[in-house]
């Protein structure tokens, strides 16, 4: 097997288990090449992991095993899911959610891997062409343990060579409906990257259903296919959503659709967020609830947004068009955004804007998107209520 040989002290954060093989740590490694299996070892050649080659966030690669002796085969990804799928029992037990994540990248044990299950239509995501190298295996493996109506794959790489989409079982005509906390969403996971719902926020959507909807009107912009707006929609007195995208409108409409609220009784606007405050404000139009969970990065013809650099506009933009005693809704999921930078930039922001406030909630991952305990960027959705005095 080949070897990658880290430079003198760093081996400590890879014996306490951090699972991303950091380029800048390694001292020579054997011509790796992205898929190759290496032995990570330390400047007196003492073996300490079992890794692939995976460059991805910067990494190198990311950790397999803590064996030398462990082979990584159809066996070994079997082993792995087989603990993953005992481990989200209770998803496939309860009543009125289909739709989680069956195996989590590093935090169910392989980095630059997910698969999610969408009412038995199962979706894997390769992050690398490293991983991608033992499709086989893994795809036997996941026959092997679990079972699913249709497989479909998408690539969150490069490569003109490599296209997504239909692997096995019987395609299902898209969109599929699922469901998550009782409600009903389309489903297209044969349609350019995205799917139509982001599975991490299940239990964010059922917070602000349950906690900050009822008798309010509620904002949603960065809306996408309107699923914080159409899980608000019940209680609240009337939702608004925003999106620059044009097909957002249609997607938002049939969810709505599927959960027999008629869309015309809802608001729908295909506009840019910024320039919808101002139009707002403008208007004199206020909500109780304004929910905030941009891209981390979007350009369009006249401004380019970044979460990092510009999300204290965005919290300015909403105070303008809140309603007194109303809540923001503050989500980012951006990996390199901590809680902590993220959690202080919200305070900054309001303190400067001289309105009192309290974060109320702070929610992160659902439990089906295992995180890793030595790997922050693992835990990277962060979401927060913050109620405004």
């Amino acid at each position: 097997m080949k070897t990658a040989t880290l430079n003198k002290g760093k081996e400590t954060k890879y014996l306490n288990g951090y699972p991303l093989i950091d380029e800048d740590d390694v001292f020579a490694h054997d011509h790796l090449k992205e898929g190759d299996l290496f032995s990570l070892i330390n400047d007196e050649q003492k073996y300490i992991a079992t890794a692939y080659v995976g460059r991805q966030h910067k990494g190198l690669g990311w950790v397999l095993s803590y064996d030398e002796n462990e082979v990584v085969n159809t066996q070994f990804f079997e082993k792995l899911f087989e603990i993953a799928k005992q481990e989200r029992a209770y998803f496939y037990n309860i009543e009125g959610t289909n739709a989680f994540r069956i195996f989590n990248g590093e935090g169910d044990g392989v980095g630059g891997l997910t698969i999610d299950n969408y009412n038995g239509h199962f979706l894997i995501q390769w992050y690398s062409k490293g991983i991608y190298k033992y499709r086989y295996q893994i795809l036997n493996a996941l026959k092997n343990t679990f079972e699913y109506n249709s497989l479909f794959e998408k690539m969150r790489f490069k490569d003109a060579q490599i296209v997504g989409g239909f692997v096995d079982g019987e395609a299902p005509e898209f969109p599929i409906v699922i469901e998550e906390n009782f409600t009903f969403y389309n489903v297209d996971l044969n349609d350019g990257p995205m799917t139509g719902i982001f599975l991490d926020q299940k239990e964010v959507r059922k917070k602000l259903r349950d906690h900050f909807a009822e008798d309010r009107y509620l904002l949603n912009v960065f809306s996408y296919t309107g699923a914080f707006s159409v899980v608000s929609a019940e209680k609240a007195k009337v939702t608004t959503s925003v999106d620059l995208a044009n097909r957002s409108r249609t997607l938002t409409e049939e969810n709505f659709g599927l959960n027999a609220i008629d869309p015309k009784t809802q608001y729908i606007f295909v506009m840019d967020t910024f320039d919808y405050f101002n139009y707002a404000r403008r208007h004199d139009l206020l909500y109780d609830t304004i929910v905030i969970d941009p891209p981390s990065f979007a350009r369009n013809k006249k401004k380019t947004f970044s979460v990092l650099k510009d999300y204290d506009k965005l919290i300015l933009g909403a105070l303008d068009v809140l309603s007194p005693g109303g809540t923001l809704l503050l989500c980012t999921n951006n990996s390199t955004y901590s809680l902590k930078a993220f959690k202080k930039m919200i305070k900054d922001t309001l303190n400067s804007a001289e309105v009192d406030f309290e974060l109320s909630e702070v929610m992160g991952l659902p439990k089906d998107f295992k995180t890793h305990p030595h790997y922050k960027p693992s835990k990277y959705l962060k979401a927060i209520f913050v109620n405004i005095q």
